[in-house]
């Protein structure tokens, strides 16, 4: 073992990781755009309206504050988005709440509906219960987008309080009568049990907005529709009625028909043949998912061939130029490692999967430069992509990029940082970052030495699956005595119930 010992003071230690709920549902934000919709012809305000959409902002702020004195609605909302945007105007959110007021109590409905999301966004009990009460009025005269929005926003506690399964359920069962489909939707969703409360799931009631919202021409609803039909809960299933919504998807070109009607056969009736027969169509009409089983299918031999990798591995790049990042990944491990070699095309693969954000190819296009297999090692280059994938916390990202901190490869040395980032990982679960942060207390590296905390490390390495920190938990074991080896087992009991042990697939 190494007996150097550093003067650096920064202490790593495994921080118990907290929990907290997650919202299933994203806060309320702006909308991406403040655009007003088209009035009709021959209104004073079209000129208005026309100026704003077009980006001509001073001149729709000129003409808005002339027709302002008037009285005209649209005036005032294209003054309540100005003032919110600032937008040819000063920026003002106390400005444009007034606005809004004068065009909502005008009857406009678009201002009720930004004047509510504005007093949600600012937030305050009574912003929040006069933005419940402007879509509460809307309600009674819209076509279900109040509603839906009220529903909405009951559910994310935008007016106070907790989510409320009731009264959202509620909201929005008034709005689908309204014939509002993104509400059909979203009832179905939370009877379906993917908004929360699955103590509350109704499976069949979910299946009748979907119903609904299909009945309507929505084809997405047709397949959700489809699918349940075919492979839902047993009593609300029925194959005829599911191909024909499928069918009427297909028809709609909601190309995902052919994928649930390819799994369909694949794992219910366990027909290859029929599951590939649906598969091709929806791949030879440009669905990417398709053309991953497809691919899949002639790489496994599966449609009653001979494996076929050639075909196969085309199937994947037209995946991959579809959209489909696991076309890349998947072309790159054939072309980089198995019996379609090349590397350089299997690169260009992984290369448009890394720069997707997908911090595990990151990772692995890091040791690809570090491995030298591209004709020549980059460290610098490898340790530019390993970082990128510590910077998305990817537990390997960070592990070899602190290795490179720590032996000055392809970047300034720096046993501070590698220190940090064996702790970020090593609090991940993985491994070998654990047996580093071991080896550092052991060492004294950027740290005071604690060989009992050491001990404890190595330990919980071994048992995450790391073989190597068996050796190391030896070799500091011997220079414990028994009140040490004591401590350092009530040291490994904490870390034990603050982490739960766990294996890798991948250490590097």
């Amino acid at each position: 073992m190494n007996r150097f010992f550093t003067s650096i003071t920064i202490s790593f230690t495994l921080i118990a990781p907290a929990f907290s709920a997650v919202s299933l549902i994203k806060p309320a934000e702006a909308p991406e755009a403040l655009t007003v919709e088209k009035v009709e012809k021959g209104d004073p305000s079209q000129a208005t309206v026309t100026d704003f959409n077009e980006g001509r902002y001073l001149n729709a702020v000129l003409r808005a504050q002339h027709l302002a004195e008037s009285g005209n609605p649209y005036a005032f909302l294209v003054l309540g988005l100005a003032h919110e945007s600032g937008k040819g105007i000063e920026q003002s959110q106390e400005l444009a709440l007034a606005n809004y007021r004068k065009a909502s109590a005008a009857g406009n409905e678009e201002a009720t509906h930004r004047l509510a999301r504005l007093l949600v966004l600012m937030g305050g009990a009574e912003r929040q219960k006069e933005a419940q009460t402007a879509l509460e009025a809307l309600s009674e005269k819209d076509t279900g987008n109040a509603a839906r929005i009220l529903g909405e926003g009951i559910l994310k506690g935008w007016f106070g309080g907790k989510g409320d399964f009731e009264q959202a359920k509620a909201w929005w069962e008034k709005a689908s009568k309204q014939g509002d489909i993104a509400a059909m939707i979203n009832l179905a969703r939370l009877l379906d049990g993917q908004l929360g409360f699955p103590e509350k799931r109704d499976a069949g009631g979910a299946l009748q907005q979907y119903l609904k919202a299909a009945n309507s021409g929505f084809a997405p609803a047709m397949i959700q529709a489809g699918a349940r039909l075919l492979n839902g809960e047993k009593q609300n299933r029925d194959e005829e009625a599911g191909r024909e919504w499928l069918t009427k998807a297909v028809e709609s070109k909601a190309l995902d028909a052919y994928l649930v009607l390819g799994d369909y056969a694949e794992n219910v009736t366990k027909s290859d043949e029929k599951a590939f027969a649906q598969y091709l169509k929806g791949a030879e009409a440009g669905h990417g998912p398709c053309m991953l089983k497809v691919a899949s299918f002639y790489l496994n031999g599966r449609t009653g061939q001979d494996k076929d990798l050639k075909t196969g591995l085309a199937w994947l790049k037209k995946a991959g130029a579809a959209g489909e990042i696991a076309g890349h990944v998947q072309a790159a491990t054939l072309l980089m490692k198995g019996e379609g070699l090349n590397i350089v095309e299997g690169y260009n693969h992984l290369l448009v999967a890394a720069e997707a954000g997908y911090t595990d190819l990151q990772n692995e296009l890091g040791l690809l430069y570090l491995s030298g297999r591209l004709g020549v090692r980059d460290a610098t280059a490898a340790a530019g992509w390993f970082q990128r994938a510590a910077k998305g916390k990817f537990p390997a990202g960070m592990f070899n990029f602190a290795t490179l901190l720590e032996q000055g490869i392809g970047v300034a040395q720096s046993i501070n940082q590698a220190g940090q980032l064996y702790t970020l990982a090593a609090n991940a679960g993985h491994a070998k970052a654990t047996t580093a942060l071991g080896r550092f207390h052991a060492e004294g590296r950027g740290t005071k030495q604690d060989l009992t905390r050491a001990w404890a490390l190595f330990s919980l390495a071994h048992e995450r699956g790391d073989t190597d920190a068996e050796a190391f938990k030896k070799q500091v074991e011997a220079l414990l005595n028994e009140e040490q080896l004591q401590a350092a087992g009530k040291t490994f009991d904490e870390y034990k119930k603050a982490f739960a042990p766990q294996k890798e697939t991948t250490q590097e």
